[in-house]
């Protein structure tokens, strides 16, 4: 895990985090940042580690998010899917994550790599072009 709560609060700023989820989601934020890094996150020190750090914090933010949607779809809840004013009706339907909600949390921990590790050289060669589910500068 490479970031902790302490770390989450007092340098990312985070507050969006309960403390009691922290662990988990820091840890899945982890292996995320591990994996899209080809494990050269592993090897970082000094401000190379602190931007990783921080990568994790925003991609765990963005898996909290993506939990909390995955919970409403699993629930057996209903949303709102149409309303009418004159003559008062509600529609409903299942409620579901589509796939707009799906890419949007892929995006937003793409981003966040990009955000935190892109301008560093150890990462340049993770940014190039490439036809990989990893994140992708323009050339």
């Amino acid at each position: 895990m490479y970031a902790d709560y302490d770390f989450y609060l007092n340098i990312y700023y985070g507050n969006v985090i309960a403390e009691e989820d922290f662990p988990r989601l820091s840890e899945r934020a982890s292996d995320y940042v591990r994996a899209e890094t080809g494990g050269i996150s592993d090897r970082m020190d000094g401000d190379g580690l602190k931007a990783v750090k921080k990568a994790s914090c925003a991609v765990a933010e963005a898996l909290l998010d993506e939990e909390i949607l995955l919970a409403g779809v699993y629930s057996g809840g209903t949303a709102v899917s149409s309303e009418t004013v004159g003559g008062w009706s509600r529609s409903y339907r299942a409620a579901s994550m589509s796939s707009a909600d799906t890419a949007s949390i892929d995006r937003r921990k793409r981003d966040a790599l990009l955000l935190y590790l892109g301008n560093l050289p150890a990462f340049a060669p993770l940014f190039m072009v490439r036809s990989c589910s990893c994140i992708h500068r323009a050339v």
